[in-house]
């Protein structure tokens, strides 16, 4: 045993004496420039700013895997556009990062933090980013860990299943919706409006928001006998039901790490191109069945030109817009004079660009097109999203009626979207040039595009919409609808593919021959240090990404 001698002993009990009386020199916790305890109100902003981070970061890969996207040269095609995985690797982890890093046990403070202050506006939108990050955690990843979530001391997790995880985001959102409705609320305490740059502190947007995201968790099990349509419906009742009510992301892109990752100025697209797939829902051909000509270009929808860019030859019958194949890359990439290298699919943010970004590193405001623009917004729900769940589960609960009025709001709050023109914190607006006039507008409703009779809608027509309203931001939200229609399930009306003409890519060679229906943990945290939990589910088999997740299965 280790000896003191009387002096160590007289030296510890004047050193607890003179701390006892000189607390205001030593404790370092009450210094206000480092502040232990901060306001729900100092945290808060750092978790809707934290939102992008895993979202758009892992919208890399997961729009390879629903072919929003796809690469700009054969050279440059990856394992995403086989919907495949990098093996030891954190790609494809950042959403994994959000859920437990990023927000996480931040959230966990700010709800017991405003607990204790009464700030029940706080708890309440923090429970609501709780659930919607689990959400987003699960759909990606199936199994993850919830209930051990954020236990302190705990070196290894286990992971619950995911029907676990789905109960458990309903009834965090009931609470959080409980707690924004209070009304005792503390009144010397800060209020949300100083935290919240998505709603400026309503209460009521965001009361929608977490219906929302209901909606979203209840509407995933279609497959399953126990899905019910009117409790789906009933929630999107109460969502959000406006563009004004969108839930959206801002940026004020003024340096680095407040510009919006799709934009120039971070730099992380310029090998990104858009899709054939979306090409051909926009410009007719899926919709209609017809191959645009010139003769049929009031087939083409008036969105395209606010969404995708075109090419400076306009010779292809649509406007000179073109997408790549799944896998393949843009086939003229290489050519550089002549009629192929006016054909080539522009970048993402300019029409008849198509290499290099002039404004990376450099804040450029004629560099932008859509979503894609340093200081546009990142939406994360919107009210068109909100409509078409509606109208699917409407139209399986046999109420054809219900479907039809919805999948036609769902389009039109879409083109709201576009046409939005004011956005939080002065963002950028999304169309090109002018707004979509009243004329298009009414135009292609009433066009070959557009189901207008109960006797004709089907999925198919629902599903096709919803993708076209979620392009280029909702990946997520697509990655789950592909997988409940198993990529290649047929409409029971039309015998065809509701996602008509999705053409599967050369699948990565450790998929064995099956589509992705789950993405890997992220690597660091899981395949470093929570292996034997991997092993337990089978996480460390190669085709463990294509092992299908719980909410698809019937």
């Amino acid at each position: 045993m280790k000896k003191y001698s009387l002096l160590t002993i007289l030296t510890a009990v004047l050193i607890l004496a003179t701390v006892s009386s000189c607390k205001k020199y030593l404790d370092i916790n009450s210094d206000p420039d480092t502040p232990q305890n901060p306001d729900a109100s100092s945290v808060f902003p750092s978790q809707l700013s934290a939102i992008p981070r895993g979202l758009q970061f892992d919208a890399r890969y997961a729009s390879k895997y629903v072919q929003n996207f796809g690469a700009n040269t054969a050279g440059n095609v990856n394992n995403m556009d086989r919907m495949g995985y990098n093996a030891g690797s954190d790609v494809n982890g950042d959403i994994w990062r959000q859920c437990y890093f990023g927000l996480g046990i931040n959230l966990d403070y700010i709800i017991k933090s405003g607990t204790e202050k009464g700030q029940w506006d706080y708890v309440g939108a923090a429970q609501v980013l709780k659930a919607l990050m689990f959400q987003y955690a699960t759909d990606y990843h199936g199994e993850i860990i919830f209930r051990e979530a954020f236990i302190e001391n705990k070196a290894f997790f286990k992971y619950d299943d995911q029907e676990v995880v789905y109960a458990g985001i309903d009834s965090i959102l009931r609470v959080a919706i409980n707690n924004l409705s209070r009304t005792d609320i503390n009144v010397s305490s800060t209020r949300l409006a100083k935290g919240d740059f998505v709603y400026s502190g309503s209460n009521a947007k965001w009361i929608k928001f977490a219906w929302g995201i209901m909606a979203r968790n209840a509407h995933r099990i279609t497959n399953k006998a126990s899905y019910n349509a009117d409790s789906v419906i009933a929630y999107c009742d109460r969502a959000i039901t406006s563009s004004a009510d969108d839930f959206v992301i801002p940026f004020d892109a003024v340096k680095n790490d407040d510009a919006n990752f799709f934009g120039t100025y971070r730099d992380n697209l310029p090998l990104f191109r858009q899709s054939d797939f979306i090409v051909r829902l926009l410009d007719g051909t899926t919709l209609t069945g017809v191959t645009p000509t010139s003769a049929t270009a009031f087939n083409r929808d008036p969105r395209m030109k606010h969404l995708l860019t075109c090419s400076q030859d306009t010779a292809n019958g649509n406007g000179g817009f073109r997408g790549v194949a799944p896998a393949t890359g843009d086939p003229n990439s290489g050519s550089t004079t002549g009629p192929n290298a006016l054909k080539r699919i522009p970048v993402l943010w300019l029409d008849s660009f198509y290499v290099g970004n002039p404004s990376a590193s450099a804040f450029n405001s004629l560099y932008k097109h859509y979503l894609f623009a340093d200081k546009a917004v990142m939406p994360v729900m919107s009210a068109s999203e909100i409509q078409f769940i509606k109208a699917e589960a409407a139209l399986r609960k046999g109420d054809a009626t219900t479907a039809l009025a919805a999948y036609t709001n769902g389009i039109n709050l879409h083109f709201d979207f576009i046409n939005r023109s004011s956005f939080p914190r002065g963002n950028v607006t999304l169309f090109s040039g002018n707004p979509i006039s009243a004329t298009e507008r009414a135009n292609y409703l009433a066009g070959n595009n557009v189901k207008r009779t109960t006797a004709t809608l089907t999925l198919t027509d629902i599903m096709l919409q919803k993708y076209i309203s979620l392009w280029g931001w909702g990946f997520f939200e697509t990655f789950v609808d592909m997988r409940r229609y198993h990529y290649t399930d047929l409409d029971p009306i039309t015998g065809q593919q509701v996602y008509r003409s999705l053409v599967l890519p050369t699948l990565f060679a450790d998929n064995l021959g099956k589509p992705v229906y789950r993405v890997r943990p992220r690597f660091n945290s899981e395949y470093v240090w929570n292996r034997d939990e991997l092993l337990r589910i089978g996480g460390l088999n190669i085709d463990y990404h294509t092992y299908e997740c719980w909410f698809s299965k019937p």
